[in-house]
């Protein structure tokens, strides 16, 4: 019997600077990874299951994916937007999903990026659940929160509850939902949160 995931094809647009290999290389063999740089998107999006639109949280987006990304909304297929080379001494998460909300007009932030005590990304704080996504060892490791991280992030978490609240689970498999997500190759942040997100195409 064959995997459920085979033949679920993904598209992962963006510049080339903004490691769409970094982000092809953790996705299972089990999808069709499809990489297409801003300056070449002739692709019929409706052929996906899903699209990843990626950018540098140094650079910025590229106005050339503006188009692309309002083509691929009109058929509401399930979409994230990685925010990548989180280690850049430039990066900065925060303004870059300010930046990719104003271009694209949507985008929730499911994870804030924690550092460690020399400002290297190190955790993500889920605001959902609350929990420590914590990689500073090498691997994920899950840990509760402290009430120190639950009251500098209120705010932004009332806010994402409060954007999900309608949306039926799993949400990314509506199309109605796009992730915000935090990713670095060279850090190993972020593969495992995309990936989930990914699986929820093929158990819905």
């Amino acid at each position: 019997m064959s995997s459920p995931l085979t033949g679920t094809r993904i598209a992962i647009i963006g510049h080339p600077d903004a490691d769409l290999a970094g982000i092809a290389a953790c996705i299972p063999d089990s999808f069709l990874v499809t990489v297409a740089h801003d300056d070449s998107l002739n692709y019929e999006f409706a052929e996906f299951a899903a699209v990843i639109l990626a950018f540098g949280a140094h650079q910025g987006a590229p106005n050339s994916l503006i188009k692309a990304w309002e083509e691929i909304s009109e058929f509401q297929i399930p979409r994230a937007i990685v925010i990548t080379h989180l280690e850049h001494s430039d990066a900065d998460f925060d303004e870059a999903v300010l930046i990719a909300r104003r271009m694209f007009h949507e985008g929730v932030t499911p994870f804030l990026v924690l550092h460690d005590d020399n400002g290297v990304p190190c955790a993500f704080i889920d605001l959902e659940t609350l929990a420590i996504r914590d990689y500073s060892s090498g691997a994920l490791v899950i840990k509760s929160s402290e009430e120190d991280h639950r009251v500098i992030i209120q705010e932004f978490r009332e806010e994402y509850l409060d954007s999900v609240s309608d949306i039926e689970e799993p949400r990314f498999s509506t199309g109605l939902f796009v992730p915000i997500l935090p990713f670095s190759s060279t850090l190993k942040l972020g593969s495992d949160e995309l990936v989930g997100y990914l699986k929820q195409i093929a158990d819905s």
